[in-house]
C-alpha cells in the first residue's frame, strides 16, 4: 500500500475543508470537481470516483492483507 502524507486542513465555521494543492495535482483533481466520503471504522475517506461500499470495502481488505505479507 502507498501511503504519503500530503498536508493538513482546518474545517472553518461554515464546514469546508480546503484540499490541499499537492493532492489536487497528484490526483488530477480539478476546481468543481466533485469528492465521495465515506466513514469507515472512524476514519474519514475521501475518493474521487464514486464507488459501492461493497468495493470501497474490497478495496480496504486488499490493502490490509498486502500489508500483512
Amino acid at each position: 500500500m502507498k501511503v504519503k502524507f500530503i498536508g493538513k486542513a482546518k474545517i472553518t465555521k461554515q464546514g469546508q475543508v480546503t484540499l490541499p494543492i499537492e493532492a489536487r495535482e497528484d490526483l488530477k483533481i480539478e476546481s468543481e470537481s466533485e469528492l465521495y466520503w465515506y466513514c469507515v471504522d472512524d476514519h474519514l475517506v475521501v475518493v474521487k470516483d464514486l464507488v459501492s461500499v461493497e468495493d470501497l470495502i474490497s478495496k480496504i481488505n486488499k490493502v490490509k492483507k498486502s500489508n500483512k505479507k
